[in-house]
């Protein structure tokens, strides 16, 4: 009667088992992002905290490669002038789960992190890169 016992825990632990292995985040990140939102706002965005010049933010993108490698690119105006590249990174990043995790290699030693889903990427970036004060913003991109 208990080796029957130990019989029916040992099958009903084995059942609750899984071959499928399962992830925490999209199998694929590689693909370009648009811009769609900082801080909550939607574009334009007019950087705050920016010494001395008005930048304000029109359009952007992070392009992740299949080599790990990634590209961030924005548009906008300084001052009021003509439309002009007014932030820029790359280097490399890595997934664990639905984190993506940026090394940059244009401004070294800033790395940050985003969130992905199948569609988006929440990014905290580094104020710095448009030039402002301010430690970070969030960033809200949609996938092309």
């Amino acid at each position: 009667m208990v080796a029957l016992a130990v019989v029916a825990v040992v099958a009903t632990l084995a059942a609750c088992g899984s071959d499928k292995k399962t992830t925490t985040g999209p199998t694929d990140v590689t693909g370009t992002y648009s811009l769609v939102s900082v801080d909550g706002n939607s574009l334009p965005f007019t950087v705050p905290n920016v010494p001395e010049h008005t930048i304000v933010i029109t359009s952007g993108t992070i392009i992740l490669n299949s080599d790990h490698s990634y590209t961030v690119g924005g548009t906008g105006t300084s001052d009021d002038g003509d439309p002009q590249q007014v932030i820029a990174d790359a280097g490399t990043y890595a997934v664990s789960g639905s984190t993506v995790t940026f090394t940059s290699s244009a401004h070294p030693p800033a790395i940050y992190t985003a969130t992905a889903t199948s569609t988006t990427l929440n990014a905290t970036a580094p104020g710095g890169f448009a030039g402002s004060t301010n430690t970070s913003f969030s960033l809200v991109l949609n996938k092309e």
